[in-house]
């Protein structure tokens, strides 16, 4: 079930910024526009992040309450109260699961229904913050952060193929709409190797098998 206080300042934010972030990850995964596409949004929020993918797509947005803007009412929602999905298996394109993992209480379950609502060619964004870097900010007292090195053997666990774009969007804050702007003055080798240091874990995925 997801944590519902946890989330609740993040709907006073204006995300369309983190939504052309998301955006040029995928694009960069994907080899080509985000158009087309049927692609979920968990945890939506205030909606900021769906409508803007809503433009070029059939778009989908769930959470534990509606809290959309009024301008943000252009995407199909629902009302979720568990990590449970209200979709067929194999249903999106794309899933989009931003800083949600750290707010709800079973992250496997999370996982698996991503796995299990992805077409078999389907691909998946995930971000979350790192409890192992120092520069993290916010959410003190909460246990369900995860480490660095407990991220990628859970994606694993859960049947997907993943990759680390945090060392790329910290080197290149241009093209990812990155607020770490110091990046670009750093060697890629060492962004690289201290990692483990950025304070926000970015991946994409694909499924490797039936979870």
């Amino acid at each position: 079930m997801f944590r519902k206080a946890a989330v609740i300042p993040v709907v006073h934010l204006d995300r369309h910024r983190k939504a052309q972030m998301i955006e040029s990850i995928l694009e960069s995964f994907l080899g080509q526009p985000v158009r087309g596409y049927r692609v979920l949004d968990i945890g939506c929020g205030n909606g900021d992040i769906s409508a803007y993918f809503a433009r070029d797509n059939e778009q989908y947005g769930v959470d534990v309450s509606d809290r959309r803007r009024d301008k943000n009412r252009t995407f199909d929602f629902s009302i979720v109260t568990s990590e449970a999905l209200p979709f067929d298996d194999g249903f999106f394109d794309v899933v989009i699961s931003h800083h949600v993992i750290e707010h709800v209480n079973d992250q496997k379950l999370h996982l698996r229904e991503i796995h299990r609502v992805l077409k078999s060619n389907g691909s998946a964004y995930l971000a979350t913050p790192n409890r192992t870097s120092p520069l993290m900010k916010g959410h003190i007292g909460n246990d369900q952060v995860l480490r660095y090195r407990e991220v990628e053997p859970l994606l694993r666990d859960a049947g997907f193929v993943c990759t680390d774009y945090s060392p790329r969007v910290v080197k290149e804050p241009d093209r990812f709409y990155a607020d770490w702007r110091i990046g670009r003055l750093v060697p890629g080798f060492l962004v690289r190797a201290l990692r483990f240091l950025i304070p926000s874990h970015i991946y994409t995925l694909r499924p490797l098998k039936e979870a």
